[in-house]
């Protein structure tokens, strides 16, 4: 039977829940006496219950509860590793001489001390505890604890070796968050085995914040691991308790920690170790390892990585995917070395092996994406590549005044290869001095956005079928709206309003589609902007019917115009409930995007949301969940949500982010957001003003075109 660990959350409720934990164990106890049950099955019941209380016993005598010592930044909403407990946890006693381990779930960052309270005393002993190291990778903390003279001394642990375990093998979880008296004790199986990219095993053994520190034993009372919040990021859940009372939860594996123990105990903080390169794939279970962007000055770029690289080996295992290198990578800790062997094309045309070894660091210095000012065509493909066969990236025009255009590239030109010339103030940039030749635009997208603003890049380019060396130094993207963006022919009566329905969409989105071309029924990739209004109020019946032809009447002459001059697909949603937008929305825009697709190619280059107020809000948060596909954000009139997360900027994960104002209309906060999104990035600008009753469609059209830069 599993026994559901009681919340998170007041003392009160856990008392609550333990009386009614109580009463159900009676009450078995009562039905077994009275329901008639063979003897055999009496004997086999009695003899795994046993086995489950001999384990127990073999490492009870280490099981600690953890209390809070002083008040958190986290408890009073400051920021933490994870939201603490509002009540006691546990811990282990992992060496006699007073090394006890827990989670940063019970000791957040910014506490230097805890309560252990021992077993063995009625009450139990309480003493203080110092937080002396930390493993950020997997949320553990050693604290230090002076033994008291008068009490028993500290037990030791039997561990559980890796080639024992098994899974659907039994697993006991255990915590003394309850009393000092005894462990609250859950069973179950080993579900799975190397989980969260390496880092932990899998039970089925209910798990919950009371006993997250309390060890998770195998049958002989062996302990296999920590049990602790792991994150489960590929399922979105990145705090690690999402999980709580799933029937999953994880334990970061004693042994590894073992292995680190004496760097935890010496004061060390240890941090995952950081590669610094990009994917030129989004999808980690089918793709490739191919090298997208070799972030300048990184441990990468310094052994020799570069764009267009294929990794097929690391740390002596084979790597046919993504995700198989982030099983080697993401238990590695800062100052770890792992030895790589890419794959990378020669001058022959062929491939050749490289092996290369790799010193991982804890942090690198803020990425700010790089550009030489050029624009391709725009591509529907997921890859960046061309919709043709002929090698190269066609220029659809240049940034005016930026290094292409200083350079004398022009429109019509095709880049054919890239290498660099110079580094800008540090050796090892990801183009390494040697040629890449470029057959697609994102290709190009990586190779640029990996070098540090100021190398000088040799780029190779064909004009009327004869190449041409050009020198031209990076820059840092750019966060304003060009005045002399190139704009189509098309012709604006032939844009098109309708809806974009999905299912389950109540009230599909309008969406302004410029017309197609005439030599393509599906036209040129388009550029996608989401507008994101003011909620409308209530309105039923003929009036909703009145009210939603009006709004087709004025989208058309708000954005039919715009759209068809830069290519750009308007999506304007409305929101579930008219007095409000709210997060259950955010599912009706990506419907809404999918519904897009099947229409019309989309060019993923050029995506971004706007609105303005309560809208503006709503653009941001649709934009943070739905990742980085999403390469631009314009807040009208509004600064960042409160709630609004910033992550630092990594390749293929940044955006330009745009504020504007109407009239002089002050912001709250817009100064400060603007200097939080740079000092993560994120290239940030400020709109023209534009009055009030208006939507800047002209200028939002002109932008999502311009995000194409590279």
């Amino acid at each position: 039977m599993r026994i559901v660990l009681p919340g998170i959350w007041s003392r009160g409720r856990w008392i609550a829940e333990m009386c009614c934990v109580a009463c159900c164990l009676l009450f078995v106890a009562s039905a077994r006496q009275t329901v008639g049950q063979p003897a055999a099955e009496w004997s086999v019941a009695a003899a795994e219950e046993q086995a489950f209380r001999t384990a127990v016993d073999r490492v009870a005598a280490a099981v600690v509860r953890i209390e809070a010592a002083g008040v958190s930044e986290a408890s009073i909403g400051g920021p933490a590793e994870a939201a603490p407990a509002a009540g006691p946890s546990s811990g282990l006693i992992v060496d006699p001489a007073g090394w006890v381990v827990t989670t940063s779930f019970a000791v957040p960052k910014d506490a230097k001390q805890a309560i252990v309270v021992l077993p063995g005393t009625p009450g139990g002993t309480r003493v203080v505890a110092r937080a002396v190291g930390r493993d950020l990778a997997r949320g553990l903390v050693l604290l230090q604890i002076e033994v008291p003279a008068a009490a028993a001394p500290l037990p030791s642990l039997a561990v559980a070796p890796r080639e024992s375990w098994g899974v659907g093998q039994w697993t006991i979880a255990l915590g003394r968050a309850w009393n000092s008296s005894a462990p609250s004790v859950a069973v179950g199986i080993l579900s799975a085995m190397n989980r969260a990219w390496g880092k932990a095993v899998q039970t089925d053994a209910s798990v919950s914040p009371a006993n997250y520190g309390g060890p998770l034993i195998d049958i002989q009372g062996r302990v296999i691991g920590i049990l602790a919040p792991v994150p489960a990021d590929t399922a979105g859940m990145t705090m690690g308790t999402e999980l709580y009372d799933s029937g999953i939860g994880f334990a970061v594996p004693l042994v590894d920690l073992l292995r680190v123990l004496p760097r935890l105990q010496q004061g060390e903080t240890l941090s995952p170790g950081i590669l610094g390169i990009g994917y030129s794939a989004r999808d980690p279970f089918t793709s490739k390892a191919t090298v997208a962007t070799c972030r300048a000055g990184s441990p990468a770029a310094r052994a020799g990585l570069r764009a267009g690289d294929t990794i097929v080996e690391a740390g002596g295992r084979s790597i046919a995917r993504v995700a198989e290198l982030r099983h080697v990578l993401a238990p590695l800790y800062a100052g770890d070395s792992v030895e790589l062997v890419v794959e990378r094309g020669s001058a022959d045309g062929g491939k050749v092996r490289v092996p290369l070894r790799v010193e991982l660091v804890a942090a690198l210095a803020p990425w700010r994406r790089s550009v030489l000012g050029i624009v391709p065509t725009r591509t529907a493909n997921k890859k960046g590549e061309n919709a043709g066969e002929t090698p190269g990236v066609p220029v659809a025009w240049v940034w005016p005044a930026g290094p292409a255009a200083q350079a004398g590239l022009v429109a019509g030109d095709s880049v054919e290869a890239v290498a660099t010339v110079a580094a800008a103030g540090e050796a090892g940039s990801s183009g390494g001095g040697e040629r890449l030749e470029v057959s697609n635009a994102g290709a190009l997208a990586g190779f640029v956005g990996g070098l540090a603003a100021g190398t000088v890049v040799q780029v190779t380019v064909r004009r009327d079928g004869l190449p041409l060396e050009l020198e031209m130094a990076t820059v840092v993207a750019p966060a304003t709206v060009p005045e002399l963006v190139p704009v189509s022919e098309a012709d604006p009566a032939q844009a098109v309003v309708e809806k974009l329905p999905a299912p389950e969409i109540a009230h599909p989105p309008l969406a302004v589609l410029p017309a197609a071309a005439p030599e393509s029924p599906l036209g040129t990739p388009l550029g996608v902007l989401v507008y994101f209004g003011s909620p409308q109020g209530a309105a039923t019946g003929a009036a909703r019917a009145a009210a939603e032809t009006e709004a087709v009447r004025a989208a058309s002459a708000q954005w039919a115009a715009a759209a068809s001059r830069y290519g750009v697909a308007v999506i304007l949603p409305e929101p579930s409930d008219p007095q409000r937008w709210g997060r259950e929305d955010i599912a009706g825009v990506a419907r809404a995007l999918d519904s897009l697709r099947q229409r019309r190619p989309i060019d993923l280059s050029r995506v971004a949301f706007a609105g303005s107020g309560a809208g503006a809000a709503m653009a941001w948060l649709a934009a943070e969940a739905l990742g980085p596909g999403v390469r631009g954000v314009a807040l009208f009139n509004a600064g960042l949500p409160r709630q609004a997360t910033v992550e630092a900027a990594e390749p293929g994960r940044s955006r330009v982010v745009l504020f504007g104002t109407s009239g002089g209309q002050p912001v709250p906060r817009l100064e400060l957001d603007s200097r939080r999104l740079e000092e993560a990035g994120y290239p940030v600008g400020m709109l023209p003003p534009a009055a009030l009753e208006q939507v800047p469609a002209e200028t939002l059209c002109s932008w999502v075109e311009s995000l194409g830069v590279l």
